[in-house]
């Protein structure tokens, strides 16, 4: 039977509509890139991006990708020109937006703007946000607001930045530091979002708290911490001088280490604004750390990237690219859900095992297993880590959104290492000679 042109072209039409919008269904409900950026899988979406039409939407992927890459003026830049579009289309995106600006305000010491982006996200967008991930964002928040009238840090170079260090009784790295004519042993911690001190050391400093109080999760133990934040004036490493340096206080007890037969008192620590105001750092194995043109710059290595105030390298397990949260501060690594399930396969070569978490706040004690030998592909160089925790559940920390937290032990078997903020890259020196 015939069909009439009429009726033919009218049927077409109706089918071409059809495939247009179903075109349109399938690249909307296309939510790869969004997963990209929810599992850190970062270099996945900047080959992506190299592909993705010019517009809104590439925009706004564009931004966060800056952010996640220590890019931030360009992040800003990008996520503010398309945050008032994706309040209206895409809520989860402006969350998302929303966040990375508040962390882009905060690395640039724009307190105020940081405190207002995260007090929208809170008012208009909280239900995006899971349990844990809206606990961090408040506690953010709250630091955020109390800083809104802090001054800018600034860092001022007249010598070389080269400082002895040694380690003390929980593996961390620890330089003597002479600040407000008070010496005392700091903690150089890379995973700190921010630089701290307990009560009693701040009383000694001098240090006088801002208005309004804030609280802090502590890293690995997921523990709340109330805490007051004050403004460091001059903090003298070395060669350099930081200015209006932020000060996290907590409580003597919340920095109070068990070590069985005796407790060890953290009093001070460094944190990454101080570390990324040098540019680039290096750890050396025989005692020294060295910042700014003292470091050991190199191309090699593996990318570096930001989430939020906390470091995160790529490393190669097995074939596989993962991304893992560093933290110079730790003298272990512990390896996440996320590992656990993408190798729980393996599960039949790990031994049970206890774990007892010490942090800020205390510690936490939870069933996990144990890798014998965990091999990692840093840049070239390969770590073998011994006897590394896997936790089988969610901790409600950050440490969930990563396949783990790398600690001072990927780093013993080797010479160096390199932190460089400028090129966003991490390197490990020469391996240990045996």
């Amino acid at each position: 039977m015939l069909v009439p042109l009429a009726v033919a072209v009218l049927r077409w039409s109706v089918i071409a509509a059809f495939l247009a919008v179903a075109a349109l269904f399938s690249v909307q409900a296309d939510d790869a890139p969004d997963t990209e950026v929810r599992d850190f899988a970062l270099p996945q979406l900047e080959a992506r991006l190299k592909t993705m039409p010019a517009g809104p939407e590439r925009h706004y992927f564009m931004g966060v990708l800056a952010n996640r890459s220590g890019r931030i003026a360009e992040s800003i830049r990008l996520l503010e020109s398309v945050l008032p579009e994706l309040r209206k289309t895409n809520p989860a995106r402006a969350a998302v937006a929303l966040e990375a600006l508040a962390d882009d305000y905060l690395k640039t010491f724009r307190y105020a703007d940081a405190a207002r982006a995260y007090d929208d996200l809170l008012a208009n967008f909280s239900s995006r946000l899971e349990k844990a991930k809206l606990q961090g964002t408040q506690d953010d928040a709250g630091v955020a607001r109390v800083l809104s009238r802090a001054p800018v840090q600034t860092i001022r170079m007249h010598g070389l930045a080269r400082l002895k260090t040694e380690r003390n009784p929980i593996g961390s790295l620890v330089t003597e530091l002479k600040v407000n004519a008070v010496k005392e042993r700091w903690l150089l911690d890379t995973g700190a979002n921010f630089s701290v001190v307990s009560e009693s050391f701040a009383a000694k400093l001098g240090l006088k708290p801002l208005p309004g109080t804030a609280q802090t999760m502590g890293g690995i133990t997921g523990i709340e911490n109330p805490m007051k934040i004050a403004i460091l004036r001059e903090l003298r490493m070395g060669g350099a001088t930081i200015q209006n340096v932020v000060i996290l206080i907590l409580d003597d007890a919340n920095l109070k280490i068990d070590l069985g037969k005796e407790e060890y008192q953290i009093n001070g620590i460094v944190g990454y604004p101080v570390f990324r105001a040098f540019g680039t750092v290096t750890f050396e194995k025989d005692g020294w750390f060295e910042g700014g043109e003292a470091a050991k710059r190199n191309d090699r290595g593996t990318a570096m990237y930001m989430n939020l105030l906390a470091p995160v390298i790529e490393c190669r397990v097995e074939g596989n690219e993962l991304p893992f949260s560093l933290d110079t501060g730790a003298s272990g690594t512990n390896l996440s859900l996320r590992y656990f399930d993408l190798f729980k396969g393996e599960i039949k070569n790990w031994k049970e095992g206890k774990s007892v978490s010490a942090g800020s706040g205390g510690q936490v004690k939870r069933t996990i297993y144990l890798q014998p030998e965990l091999r990692l592909e840093v840049g070239g160089r390969t770590a073998v880590l011994k006897s590394v925790p896997i936790f089988h559940e969610a901790m409600g920390t950050d440490l969930d959104e990563l396949y783990g937290n790398l600690g001072q032990d990927l780093v013993v078997g080797f010479q160096s290492f390199t932190l460089d903020f400028t090129k966003m890259r991490f390197s490990l020196g020469a391996p240990v000679a045996k």
